[in-house]
């Protein structure tokens, strides 16, 4: 198995903490996406849209974070990926972040932080402005969700959880107001005291 990622990418610590959560041994190769790595053939081979996160097991190319982390916790039969009805809960949480909640979360960073690291200009702060009131309204959603209980799909560790909490990782670098909902950030500070999450953090930008 081999797994292409790159460490700063919040797409990819999902998929990182899953295969150090499960113990899977993996080949890890890191693709150089400032050098523009993932866009030369030998990557496009493995995943044509040129991004990262991606796995090959076997003689399979898996792209998508959402779907690699499925692949791996459904082969491994864990409780990350429990065979029941919670499944389709978990899916909605899956779709939701993909649909929703990573565009909130990362335009600020793109806009406040990335563009100027790249040499894209300043930030466009009416779009960071229109971001962030979306990441109020869904944060809000996460918030009632988390009311009632520990993680996401009842109280134990699932896919769901790891899949939304990704889009934190530069939550303080892009100014995304976490403080104001009290529910997430104790699901966060929860999530944290895991190791294999915790270790996949991104290095301090830049580094």
């Amino acid at each position: 198995m081999r797994y292409y990622y790159h460490p700063g990418s919040p797409s990819c610590r999902k998929v990182t903490a899953v295969l150090d959560l499960l113990g899977v041994d993996a080949e890890r190769h890191i693709v150089d996406l400032p050098r523009g790595e993932q866009l030369q053939p030998a990557f496009l081979a493995i995943n044509p849209n040129g991004k990262v996160p991606a796995l090959v097991d076997g003689e399979r190319a898996i792209w998508e974070s959402n779907a690699i982390i499925i692949h791996l916790a459904e082969n491994a039969g864990s409780d990350l990926w429990p065979a029941d009805e919670r499944r389709l809960e978990i899916l909605k949480w899956m779709f939701w972040e993909q649909g929703h909640l990573m565009y909130a979360a990362g335009i600020p960073f793109f806009e406040r932080v990335l563009k100027a690291a790249i040499g894209l200009g300043p930030a466009d702060e009416k779009r960071v402005a229109e971001a962030l009131s979306s990441f109020r309204r869904l944060s809000k959603v996460l918030d009632g969700q988390l009311a009632s209980r520990s993680f996401l799909v009842g109280d134990a560790l699932t896919l769901a959880d790891l899949a939304a909490a990704g889009n934190f990782s530069y939550a303080e670098l892009g100014g995304l107001p976490v403080g104001e909902f009290e529910n997430v950030s104790r699901w966060l500070a929860e999530l944290d005291k895991i190791p294999a999450w915790r270790d996949s953090a991104p290095p301090p930008f830049g580094g």
